[in-house]
């Protein structure tokens, strides 16, 4: 009997003509923090991440330098931040694509999925070795999943 992987393999995924709003609509549906996004053939491009669109929210001066800065002399109210993401929402997610810190393989190691997600990372694109296709994506809930399912055997 073959082991289940521990990545899906139905995920969801955002083309790179995607637009923040339409991420951000799926990020809320999908309740996730990241998405992948690929091109027109399936290739992974990076990650479409929430981390990168907050930081559209924020004073440049919050953004270089070093440890938490005083943000009192700013007074963004609820509405403003509003109407700064509805001035991006129409932008195509590629502008916001970062490079995925990790990558893995179908055929990587259950072990080192475990240490990656230990060390901090979120969710991992599953690539296809000759071509960079998006195959699947493991996140920590996955990982928990697999290792329930052979639980009483």
């Amino acid at each position: 009997m073959k082991t289940p992987a521990i990545y899906q393999t139905v995920f969801p995924k955002l083309k790179d003509t995607d637009t923040v709003g339409d991420a951000m609509r799926r990020m809320l549906d999908d309740r996730v923090s990241d998405l992948p996004v690929v091109d027109a053939s399936g290739k992974l491009i990076g990650m479409f991440k929430l981390d990168r669109l907050y930081a559209t929210l924020l004073p440049k001066a919050a953004l270089i330098g070093y440890g938490i800065p005083d943000l009192a002399f700013v007074s963004d109210t609820l509405g403003q931040l509003r109407g700064k993401m509805r001035a991006i929402e129409h932008r195509p997610v590629h502008e916001f694509v970062v490079r995925p810190v990790h990558v893995i393989h179908a055929d990587t190691a259950p072990l080192e999925i475990v240490l990656l997600l230990h060390q901090g990372a979120n969710n991992i694109p599953v690539v296809d070795r000759d071509g960079g296709l998006l195959v699947g994506m493991v996140s920590a809930r996955d990982l928990l999943t697999a290792l329930q399912a052979g639980e009483g055997k």
